[in-house]
């Protein structure tokens, strides 16, 4: 008998942490807040810190949080044992072993050949933590009970492929950006504050690097250190000093600029003129639709997975190659040089990023969750 596909549905999501700062914390945080107002919502998350949780039941997992490592390991079995019978079981990745769908945010054999293929060597710690989560991983996305995978990006969907052989039942999803907190409007108070934080004048080209140093970081330095009358802000909880020594280096230290962490990333990549975050790999990438939400073009590769809603010299500018400099810096001096083309750009990048709201992910979740249901009766 096939479903009733409008019928309220008792929805679970298993996650390690429920929160809105980031990654697929955030994402389940989106769909939670959005589906429950027509749904039955459950969340198997060890923490618990957003205050918007009403209407929503939670279910404490408990986990060794000491390492990354550890952190994956012990939360798995418990969440695996606790998830009770629900419509849909939609975990996180590596969150569980009882799912019918799983998003895969992160694939690590692709993250470590591509980390072998660009640095040259992965370390012994990488190896063990493959050899231990890999076989897990699989089973969570490839596992006889896992009727649907959702793919934030075009690029995770064929790491999906080679790495775990899948290819049936991959649906690719988008992360969704919240246009209205990322938005151009920002730009002449918060440009006029950091200007003058940084002692710069109204007429500097800023460039905006945001997140882990080692995705790209170095790339972006030496790019800036080749394109003479641009600064690099460096928006990141990562230690700088290496990155500095580099700077200083190639000369360019003075134009180079450690911010720190902001939770308010929107008001530096308002204030910014493009984003440039030449990363060797990336599933996603949330601060590339971010940028382009704030009227800014970006520059990086084609290995970022929300390169797929960048089109080349349109509302960005996309490199192959992430080790090719030449192709960073032809794409941040012409940037430099023409501020009526990064005008334009910016604005064809916020209305693509207008049309990927959070709601439109929940939608589109919601029809996998729906023909899930259907195809099988339930």
């Amino acid at each position: 008998m096939p479903a009733q596909i409008n019928r309220r549905l008792n929805l679970a999501f298993v996650v390690h942490d429920y929160h809105r700062h980031g990654g697929q914390s955030r994402y389940v945080v989106e769909l939670a807040t959005r589906f429950r107002h027509n749904h039955d919502i459950h969340v198997y998350a060890n923490t618990v810190s957003d205050t918007d949780t009403a209407g929503i039941q939670f279910h404490h997992v408990p986990a060794w949080r000491s390492s990354a490592l550890a952190s994956i390991l012990s939360f798995v079995v418990p969440a695996t044992l606790m998830v009770g019978k629900h419509d849909i079981v939609h975990a996180q990745g590596l969150c569980g072993l009882r799912h019918s769908v799983a998003t895969a945010h992160f694939i690590q054999p692709a993250w470590h050949a591509a980390q072998a293929a660009f640095c040259g060597r992965i370390t012994w710690r990488q190896r063990l933590a493959e050899w231990l989560v890999a076989p897990l991983e699989r089973r969570a996305l490839v596992g006889k009970g896992v009727k649907r995978v959702i793919a934030v990006s075009n690029r995770t969907a064929g790491d999906i492929r080679q790495h775990y052989g899948r290819s049936q039942g991959v649906f690719v999803i988008h992360h969704g950006i919240c246009a209205d907190t990322f938005h151009p409007r920002l730009r002449a108070a918060c440009r006029a504050d950091l200007l003058k934080q940084l002692g710069l004048d109204n007429n500097a080209v800023l460039a905006l690097f945001a997140g882990n140093l080692q995705k790209g970081a170095a790339a972006a330095v030496e790019t800036i250190a080749r394109v003479p009358g641009v600064h690099l802000l460096l928006a990141t909880a990562s230690d700088t000093n290496a990155i500095m020594k580099q700077a200083h280096l190639l000369g360019c230290a003075d134009r180079v600029h450690p911010l720190g962490f902001n939770k308010h990333l929107e008001q530096w990549l308002a204030a910014a003129d493009m984003l440039l975050y030449p990363t060797f790999f990336d599933t996603f990438g949330m601060v590339i639709v971010e940028a382009m939400a704030c009227g800014i073009p970006v520059v990086t590769t084609l290995r970022a997975g929300a390169s797929d809603l960048v089109q080349h010299g349109e509302t960005g500018w996309l490199v192959n190659d992430p080790s090719n400099i030449n192709g960073f810096v032809d794409g941040v001096r012409l940037l430099v040089n023409d501020a009526g083309l990064r005008t334009r750009m910016g604005q064809k990048a916020r209305a693509v990023a207008e049309q990927r709201t959070w709601d439109a992910v929940a939608d589109e979740t919601m029809a996998v969750y729906r023909g899930l249901l259907d195809e099988h009766g339930w």
